[in-house]
């Protein structure tokens, strides 16, 4: 199956609204609450949790998740008081540590790697695991497991092209803390047996490409090469990074392409961890939208986001909606009070637009603009009947969730959430044997 992103002439340009946060520094915030969830992405309880009344800093340990004891530290320092459900950035509603924040910002801090020349691989991975760190790009996977598949590996791909519209954390922050991205690489480097990696970022970013600059002399000995992209949409789908550094295409994950991709925040948590012993704490978001300051800021991860939205002055309309994320791939909540994640990048205060949809005209502009050359008007029509065996010749379960298919639908039909439901029909049945 091809990827025409960066061949076709048929590519959409999505405007990028980053001009609200871009050229801003991020601002900190010491919330009085983070929300930190309680349950794995499951629903299933953490293990060997903390307790209502036990006092905590920042990377003590919360709980871990099953089935293989994957750490969930606080983020803050100060008293876990409640226990208690709230609605999460997911769109889901669920019990979470409710943390008083001291804001003293004491720490438990772990103890950091000796050189990479010193550490075994072993030591390594058990440091990736005993971090806390997940894909910071949206995902939230544990990021150990990526590089504890035993494949051979070729190349390391650091992700900061950071295509959604409104969202500029990746390029604030990221550009500040790259030197982090450096330090992690002679381990991961080490433990992959890898021999390069591609720094991918965009060619309207230049804090980025200074970064990456700055950092390739500082530390020559590191091979990283720079993939400076076209300003199109979706280039930070791993399928497209990984076709543009490896020429290769995958059926289902980039390391049987010989790639591990991770956005540039991953990669700074882990440079963090190896060499100072911290656990995830902060995270930097992007408050944008209908509100009456932008910001980009910097906050204990758990924040909840109506008091983001306050820090940026409150809403200039009545009635939004609210995202997790960006508006073309996060989630949609009705009310603002939800507890945003460790992988939460955005949260944004958009008009409720309310479109009425019109039967399919069937002009195809789904299938020209899809970057993974599959036919959303068809597997939509696949769905409607139910036909998985249809769905699953379509291949559903490649869609990568872009949202281009709705973005240029004329008939105003939600086509990406349609393909998005066949997918979880298909990958249900796959995972059943079906």
């Amino acid at each position: 199956m091809a990827f025409h992103l960066f061949r076709s002439y048929e590519a959409t340009h999505i405007p990028g609204h980053k001009e609200q946060t871009a050229d801003a520094p991020y601002v900190t915030y010491a919330p009085e609450y983070v929300y930190i969830p309680a349950f794995d992405g499951r629903g299933n309880p953490l293990n060997n949790t903390l307790k209502v009344g036990d006092a905590v800093k920042k990377g003590s340990l919360l709980g871990t998740r099953a089935p293989d004891d994957f750490p969930i530290y606080s983020s803050v320092s100060g008293t876990i008081e409640a226990i208690e459900p709230i609605l999460t950035a997911g769109g889901r509603t669920q019990k979470v540590f409710c943390i008083h924040n001291d804001k003293k910002d004491e720490w438990t801090l772990a103890k950091s790697l000796p050189s990479w020349e010193e550490a075994t691989n072993e030591l390594i991975l058990a440091a990736m695991k005993s971090s806390g760190v997940i894909g910071m790009g949206g995902a939230g996977f544990p990021t150990y497991r990526k590089y504890n598949s035993g494949k051979p590996v070729d190349v390391l791909i650091i992700n900061a092209i950071e295509c959604e519209p409104f969202l500029t954390t990746d390029y604030v922050y990221g550009a500040e803390m790259a030197e982090y991205v450096w330090k992690a690489l002679p381990y991961l480097l080490k433990v992959t047996g890898a021999k390069r990696v591609a720094f991918c970022t965009k060619k309207d970013k230049p804090a980025l490409l200074e970064a990456y600059r700055v950092n390739h002399e500082k530390y020559p000995n590191i091979p990283v090469e720079l993939y400076a992209t076209a300003d199109k949409y979706p280039m930070g789908y791993e399928r497209n990074l990984v076709t543009l550094v490896t020429k290769k295409e995958y059926m289902n994950i980039p390391i049987e392409a010989q790639a591990i991709v991770d956005n540039i925040y991953t990669f700074i948590l882990l440079g963090r961890y190896f060499t100072e012993g911290k656990t995830p704490d902060l995270r930097c978001i992007t408050v944008a939208g209908e509100v009456k300051e932008p910001k980009n800021v910097l906050t204990p991860y758990g924040v909840a986001a109506d008091d983001l939205i306050a820090l940026a002055g409150g809403e200039t309309i009545e009635k939004g909606k609210y995202i997790n994320g960006g508006p073309l791939n996060g989630n949609c909540l009705a009310s603002s009070h939800f507890a945003t994640l460790m992988q939460s990048n955005g949260v944004l205060v958009m008009k409720a637009n309310a479109f009425r949809a019109e039967p399919c005209w069937h002009c195809g502009d789904c299938c020209k603009q899809c970057p993974m050359d599959l036919q959303p008007v068809q597997i939509q029509m696949a769905l409607k009947r139910n036909d998985l065996e249809r769905m699953k010749a379509l291949h559903a379960e490649r869609c990568c969730g872009c949202g281009l298919c709705s973005y240029v639908c004329p008939a105003r039909i939600d086509v990406s959430r349609n393909v998005q439901e066949a997918k979880a029909k298909v990958l249900m049945a796959m995972k059943e044997g079906k």
